[in-house]
């Protein structure tokens, strides 16, 4: 930083402060950034940084700039394979490969190259430089140019595979590789693809054969709980509404019969009986008389201060009959019958005011 004041104000001084300023130091008057003592940068496990510088004057005027810190890669890692002695199965028009790997973070560090050092027998295998993909010659068509080539009855032939880095200084590492020659198998297709690659590596292919069945299972299962919950849905016990018909009945025919009584004229409806004043008369028809309605039972009175010598007060009560108009045929004999009646109900009138006067004197 460049401050413009001449002496002591123009003097800068240098702090670092931040997020992962913790394994850096800086200069305080030059500002030249360095690692602390005790830190090892590493591209592969980060290669960005980033905090802050603040410059500042004897006054205490300062300025700030952040600052980012690149990790360059360095090969430090050689490639390795997985392992170092490995067999293989190959079918004659087919690859195997082989695979490096190198921890480096980045290119050229970690790029790889394949060739092949040795091989029994000689000459009989190319490799790509790139991929590590093993093939058999162009020539080498047939089961029976293997066995012209090579003495062994098995078929099984071994080379070693190099892998190289393209870093500075480079790294390489070897392994080595048997191969047993085959033909190809009647099946056809990528199942038989699929197992003949099984042979060189039955782990994978266990995996995939075990995630198969796992997901056969899972969709069984999917479908078995979707069957099940439908048949128990359909096959739950619901209440069931009966209907149940009643067979027809004797129907039964109910008669009334209502009683009928006749008079033999109609001032009869009109007449008391008074079993002690006067016998009961005989009358020309053998009819009985109709009995006279009877009032219904009265309360008991409410009591009261009464003496002992004194009767209770009666209570009059009324009776009487009603019936029905007589019919307009008896024209002839209606004066006779009207005057009938107007005398009879004129000395049951008498009687009843008689009664009355006799039940107010005994109650005064």
């Amino acid at each position: 930083a460049n401050d413009p004041d001449s002496g002591s104000w123009g003097e800068v001084k240098y702090t670092i402060y931040g997020s992962g300023s913790d394994l850096f130091a800086i200069h305080p008057s030059t500002g030249l950034i360095i690692t602390q003592p005790w830190t090892s940068l590493d591209a592969e496990m980060r290669s960005k940084y980033n905090f802050y510088v603040k410059a500042e004057d004897s006054e205490g005027k300062y300025s700030i700039a952040e600052v980012f810190v690149s990790v360059l890669d360095m090969n430090d890692h050689p490639p390795e394979f997985d392992e170092e002695f490995q067999e293989k199965t190959m079918i004659i028009g087919t690859a195997v490969k082989v695979q490096a790997v190198d921890d480096d973070a980045e290119s050229p560090n970690n790029v790889i190259e394949y060739s092949i050092m040795t091989a029994d027998p000689d000459n009989a295998f190319d490799i790509n430089a790139d991929t590590g993909e093993i093939q058999l010659k162009p020539f080498i068509k047939s089961m029976e140019i293997v066995q012209n080539i090579t003495k062994q009855k098995d078929c099984k032939w071994s080379l070693v595979v190099q892998a190289r880095d393209r870093g500075s200084p480079s790294f390489s590492t070897t392994a080595v590789i048997n191969i047993d020659i085959t033909e190809a198998t009647p099946l056809k297709g990528p199942m038989a693809a699929f197992l003949m690659k099984s042979r060189d590596n039955p782990l994978r292919a266990l995996g995939i054969v075990t995630f198969i069945i796992l997901i056969l299972v899972g969709v069984t299962v999917l479908i078995s709980t979707v069957m099940y919950m439908r048949n128990s849905k359909s096959n739950r016990i619901m209440p069931v509404r009966r209907i149940i018909k009643r067979g027809p009945r004797d129907q039964q025919t109910w008669k009334f019969k209502i009683p009928v009584i006749k008079l033999s004229s109609p001032a009869e409806k009109f007449l008391i009986s008074d079993p002690v004043s006067s016998p009961p008369q005989e009358t020309s028809s053998p009819r009985l008389k109709p009995i006279p309605p009877i009032a219904p039972c009265l309360p008991p009175p409410p009591p009261s201060n009464i003496r002992a010598n004194e009767r209770p007060r009666a209570v009059p009560t009324i009776s009487g009959a009603l019936t029905s108009k007589s019919s307009k045929k008896a024209k002839p004999g209606r004066r006779k019958e009207g005057n009938i009646s107007s005398a009879l109900v004129s000395e049951l009138k008498m009687k009843l005011e008689q009664k009355i006067n006799e039940n107010n004197q005994g109650y005064y």
